[in-house]
Formats: structure tokens, sequence, C-alpha cells
């Protein structure tokens, strides 16, 4: 069955984490958005009036919007791509927006540990190397800082969620639902 990868032998589930409803995850993936955020804002500034910098102009803001706004769908493509390629083309994607934040489902699939951590965090890599990357290219590398800052702080969930697989050790194999995510063991 396409987007379900389940081994031959019987699997224990341990634990179903429900985002979507679980108002006290929200508030602490929240709280580690601001805490990245303002930590980060905080050291770009300093950075900026200590070390020379490109010039920061209402141009400038405009583009640390405009690029903040493009990477949150490419953030859930590469969500995507991680999930096609680590489930060996069988997920079934699926992308929606609820309690202020856009998703990449793949419900039902189920996969190791590892891979479910890599589809998790793909996005805080390539698109925060990309992002560094590119304004690194235009000669703006405090444009990189505040742009992978923002982005880094948009990544809470997937970190929130790496945290809570890495907490289970017993979890062997990870599923995506439609609230969220099921640890099982496979037995």
């Amino acid at each position: 069955m396409r987007g379900v990868l389940l081994p031959c032998h019987p699997m224990r589930r341990l634990v179903d984490i429900d985002l979507m409803d679980d108002e006290q995850l929200q508030a602490q993936m929240t709280a580690n958005s601001l805490w990245i955020l303002l930590s980060g804002v905080l050291l770009g500034v300093l950075a900026a009036v200590v070390l020379p910098h490109e010039e920061i102009t209402l141009l400038w803001f405009a583009l640390l919007v405009g690029a903040s706004v493009v990477a949150l769908p490419i953030h859930e493509l590469v969500h995507a791509l991680a999930f096609e390629l680590l489930s060996g083309f069988r997920a079934r994607i699926s992308f929606g927006f609820k309690s202020g934040m856009l998703y990449t489902c793949a419900v039902g699939t189920v996969l190791p540990r590892g891979r479910f951590c890599a589809v998790l965090l793909a996005p805080a890599i390539v698109v925060t190397g990309a992002l560094v990357a590119l304004a690194a290219a235009l000669g703006m590398p405090l444009m990189g800082w505040f742009l992978s800052t923002i982005h880094l702080a948009g990544c809470t969930g997937d970190f929130g969620y790496v945290r809570i697989i890495a907490s289970e050790p017993r979890a062997n194999l990870v599923q995506d639902t439609k609230r969220g995510i099921a640890l099982f063991h496979d037995e």
C-alpha cells in the first residue's frame, strides 16, 4: 500500500504525539521560537554594531521579510522531498495549514527513527544553508544571519519532534499521523 512502510513483524505503539491539539506542546514550541528569535536578533544587532556589514535600509528589511516568507513553502517542500527519498518514493504527501503553521504530511508512512529525524531536520539544514549561502554570495552576511535566525526560529516544531523521538530510546520506528507522530517499537 502506497505511503505505508510496515515491517513484516509486530510493532508495539509506545506514544502518540498530537501536535495539532496539544496546547502545551504548541506553547513550548512558541517559547523556543521566541528564544531563538530574540537571542539571534540580539547577537545580530551586536554584530551590526561591532563589525562592518552591509548597509541596512528599507530595501534590506523588505528583502529580509520577502526571503523569510518565500522560505516557508520551500521548507515544506524540502520535508516532502526528504519523505519521498527516505521512504523509497512510497510516501503519500499532502500539505496543510493549521494553528498558524504550514505543514507537510505523509500520513501512514513509517520510517526508522533515524530516517524520520532526517526528514524533520532536512529543512533546518538545507534551507538555512541555502539562505546563508545566497546572502553571502550577494555580499550580505548580516542578512544571512538574520535569515537563518528567522528560519531556525520557525523550525522548533521539527526540533521538538526530534527531541521527543530521542527521549524514547525504545522507539525505533516513527509513523507520521494526521495529528502528529506515533512512536513504535519493532518487536
